[in-house]
Order: structure tokens, then C-alpha cells, then sequence
């Protein structure tokens, strides 16, 4: 079955591309049915999958062997999810007790009150080594620059298009981020410049279709990402019905594996717009091991 919504191939661009059309129809558009739907949302009985995978990663030294990533992404604080909810998530990742939490992008929905309370809500994701950030569209439609100054100033590291390095002993393990892929400068190669060719490499990126566009040669052993909301709502017979990706259901959800690169993408945990259906939040755990 085709899906109902489906954006057109495009690669990414290396210079910001602000979101004038989306500003004018689609934000405003999700404003309406965002407030219209969010009385159906029943974030009260929802299920938070919290998948536990393991990728295999050539060079990794037995120092990081088990090293664990906490993906939080697609939050769409705003009036769809409650704070609770996000409470509730929080919580989980305490109980899971991560050595990183990658925030992947989409921290509001439509407006610049959902920016009320969001450095809060970020500052309850902890882990050994802190936690890491990108951004998402919704973050453009917004403001970009003001969405990143609140991440950091919950504690995170905002990763556009460059690195950190984390350790155990001499081992290292680099973490790589980039801008948005619609409307974002995404630039992967300056994102890993300076990290040396036998460092194990994670790349942060909120879209998965970056995946299809990473610059012949560079090393990127995973890719974490979020975006697709695995459809948003799953409707009988149909299935799914957007796929938010240039490359329908083929990154719209799960582990992939992409020539040499390992692609997680994620279902998110919150929600835009129309309730989630027959299709639960997520929040997934994943494990480095020796190739």
C-alpha cells in the first residue's frame, strides 16, 4: 500500500535552508490539529518499548565493549504530550543507567511556547557521560537557535557538525552530530574531521536519509535516528500512514545495516499532531560490542 504523505528526493544542503513554507502551512497547520487532537491522547496507558540492541563495531577496544546509548528523540514538547509522560521517560532511562543519552532532534512541536518548561523536562536525562544533542525540523520551524541555546542550557552537548570524544582509560569512542537534514547546514565530514581513522565513530543525525547521502570514504560505524515516528498511526490493512523519509519504509524503522554503517532508527517517544495508534513510543538502548 503507498503512504498517503511522501516527501520528494533531495539531498542535503551544506548551508541552513530556512523553513519559510513549512513556517506558513504545515506549523500552522499541526497547531490546529495538534490542539484538536490532544484530548484523544491516552499517554496515561501507553507502553514505552525500550529495546535493548547490540551493533557490532570493528576496532572497538574491550574498554567500551558494552558502552550503552540511550536514544531520546522526537519529545514534540507542546500540547500533544504531557509533561508526565516525559517524566515517565526520564525515569526510564535512570532505571536503564546508560552511559550516554543521544537526544535526537524534534524537542517542540509547532510553537515558541513549547519552549516553556522544555530545559526542565531535558535536564532529568542523565547518564554517566552526560547526554549529547541534534536538532530536528520542528526545532527549525521554530527557532533553531533558541531551541539550542535551551538544550545546552539544560546540559547537553549540542553536536551541529562536530564531535566528542569519550574515554575509558585510553580507549576512545568518537560522537558525532549534524544539523537537521531539510533545513539545516549538514556537514558529516566536519562533523568527524580530526578523529582518527581507527576510532570507532557514532553520528547523531534526527533524519535517517542522511544515510543515503554520507560522503564516499567516511567512517561512520552507527547512525542514530529518529523522524519517522515508525508512521505516527497504524491503520488496518494500511499500515502506516506517513513515511516522513525520501526512501519510504525502508529506514522508517528498526536497525538497518548500510554498507559498512549500522542505522538505528527510532520511533520516538512523544508525538506531532494526531495521536500516536497501534504504534508505542520508544525508547531504545544501544549496546557497542566487538565486531
Amino acid at each position: 500500500m503507498a503512504f498517503f504523505l511522501h516527501p520528494r528526493r533531495h539531498p542535503p544542503a551544506r548551508e541552513r535552508r530556512p523553513p519559510v513554507f513549512e513556517r506558513l502551512t504545515k506549523a500552522r497547520v499541526g497547531w490546529v490539529v495538534e490542539r484538536l487532537a490532544a484530548p484523544f491522547a491516552r499517554w496515561d496507558n501507553a507502553r514505552l518499548e525500550s529495546p535493548e540492541i547490540a551493533l557490532p563495531v570493528r576496532d572497538l577496544d574491550p574498554r567500551l565493549v558494552g558502552y550503552r546509548i540511550a536514544l531520546v528523540t522526537d519529545l514534540h514538547h507542546g500540547p500533544a504530550v504531557p509533561d508526565r509522560w516525559f517524566a515517565r521517560v526520564a525515569d526510564r532511562v535512570a532505571d536503564l543507567a546508560p552511559d550516554l543519552v543521544a537526544l535526537g532532534g524534534d524537542f517542540v512541536s509547532h510553537a515558541r511556547r513549547d519552549l516553556d518548561g522544555l530545559d526542565g523536562i531535558l535536564a532529568r536525562f542523565r547518564a554517566r557521560d552526560g547526554s549529547v544533542a541534534v536538532l530536528g525540523n520542528h526545532d527549525h520551524w521554530v527557532d533553531p537557535d533558541m531551541v539550542g541555546r535551551i538544550v545546552e542550557r539544560a546540559g547537553a552537548r549540542l553536536l551541529t557538525n562536530r564531535h566528542e570524544l569519550f574515554r575509558r582509560g585510553t580507549a576512545t569512542l568518537a560522537v558525532a552530530g549534524v544539523d537537521d537534514f531539510s533545513h539545516g547546514a549538514v556537514r558529516p565530514d566536519e562533523a568527524l574531521a580530526d578523529v582518527p581513522a581507527d576510532v570507532p565513530r557514532v553520528l547523531l543525525s534526527h533524519n535517517p536519509d542522511l544515510i543515503e547521502y554520507l560522503p564516499a570514504g567516511l567512517r561512520v560505524d552507527v547512525m542514530l535516528s529518529g523522524h519517522t515516528h515508525n508512521g505516527q498511526a497504524h491503520l488496518p490493512l494500511v499500515g502506516p500512514i506517513i513515511a516522513p523519509s525520501q526512501f519510504g519504509r525502508k529506514y522508517l524503522h528498526g536497525l538497518k545495516r548500510v554498507g559498512e554503517t549500522w542505522l538505528y532508527v527510532s520511533a520516538g517517544v512523544g508525538s506531532a499532531a494526531i495521536p500516536r495508534w497501534r504504534n508505542p513510543p520508544e525508547l531504545p538502548v544501544l549496546r557497542l560490542t566487538a565486531a
